[in-house]
């Protein structure tokens, strides 16, 4: 039986309001105040401890960092990441060795796909960072030596060359355009699966539909051409996707939204399943959700409690077995984000943080 315990309810001494906020450690959470500074904060001492400010003395066109767009916090052990989720601005800051490392990307459609951030260590435990440039450009930085390790890759991918002599080799020569061309694909959320073997992005392509891709770390880093594995594409919906061991991935479904033929609009939402096989994605298995609306919900899966985590303002809080049983579903229950190591469940209004444990 699983057990939902409050874990933390504090009001912190501040008149400002917590724009940001994520769960660091059992009893540590950082959080971005309306002031612009970023915090962190020991829920047991309630001692706080100020990390850096994401205001700059640089003029930057488009204002820099905007505290009030929506934004997310990424921490890997100590280490703290924010960006503005559907803007350009970001920072990193790593004890020790920097404070406010600056992120920024491109603009091209900036607004519709959420800034690309991944935490990952390699097998030596070395942090590193899955980050965006551009919106079909994402790099890989080691944290530690801050070496761009993907910097000399190529936006081509494998078998570009051939794929476009297969598509106009029927087409009139008014037609045909420089070949290759670079990657076309808008990467979107990135998730690393729970081995770091792999990288998700749930981005989409023109047309305009979301894709699930994946791409394998240490090929990323070493082949000179993109190499991605196609999970599936779907109407644009900015669906639901996480990670449920080193190979699986599940993806929020409705048959309605997508257009199925004889489906009616309040059909149960489902989950598929897709399995890393080699260079492919295979489709699993599915299960139906009754009664839970996942669309643009946040999916975790929790894995010493075996249960699919989905929150949003919506649908407040569910968690979900693997055979589809709704096993929680409280609508009043609000969250933020969730901290898969820990089992914590975080919720901030004004200036108030709230931890709920699953246990």
């Amino acid at each position: 039986m699983i057990e939902i315990n409050n874990h933390c309810d504090v009001a912190l001494a501040t008149n400002d309001t917590i724009i940001a906020a994520a769960i660091s450690g059992k009893d540590e959470v950082v959080f971005l105040l309306s002031n612009g500074t970023m915090y962190r904060y020991n829920t047991t001492t309630q001692k706080e401890e100020s990390l850096f400010s994401v205001k700059s003395q640089i003029g930057y066109s488009d204002g820099g960092f905007d505290l009030d767009a929506p934004s997310t916090i990424y921490t890997l052990d100590e280490i703290v990441v924010i960006v503005n989720d559907f803007k350009r601005h970001g920072f990193i800051h790593y004890p020790g060795k920097y404070e406010a490392l600056h992120l920024w990307r491109e603009d091209y459609h900036a607004d519709i796909s959420k800034y690309p951030i991944a935490l990952f260590k390699n097998k030596e435990g070395v942090p590193h960072i899955i980050y965006a440039e551009a919106w079909n450009h994402v790099q890989i930085m080691n944290l530690d030596t801050r070496q761009v390790l993907t910097a000399a890759k190529s936006l081509i991918e494998e078998g570009a060359e051939e794929k476009h002599l297969e598509i106009y080799a029927k087409q009139e020569e008014a037609n045909k355009l420089p070949w290759p061309r670079a990657y076309d694909y808008f990467f979107g959320r990135l998730e690393v699966s729970p081995d770091n073997k792999w990288f998700l992005s749930a981005g989409w392509h023109w047309g305009s539909f979301d894709a699930c891709v994946v791409y394998e770390v240490a090929d990323f880093i070493t082949n000179n051409r993109i190499s991605d594995i196609l999970v599936n594409c779907w109407e644009h919906e900015n669906r639901a996707i996480c990670w449920i061991d080193g190979n699986t991935i599940a993806v929020a479904y409705n048959p309605y939204m997508e257009g199925e033929a004889d489906v009616a609009a309040d059909e149960v939402w489902q989950i598929h399943f897709y399995k890393i096989e080699g260079r492919d994605a295979k489709p699993e298995r599915t299960i139906k959700v009754p009664g839970i609306n996942l669309h643009k919900t946040t999916m975790r899966y929790h894995a010493k409690s075996n249960v699919i985590i989905a929150h949003s303002t919506e649908i407040g809080f569910a968690l979900i077995s693997l055979n589809g049983d709704v096993l929680l579903h409280d609508p009043a229950m609000k969250a933020n984000s969730f901290n898969n190591e820990l089992g914590l469940l975080l919720y901030t209004e004004g200036n108030r943080l709230v931890i709920h444990e699953l246990k």
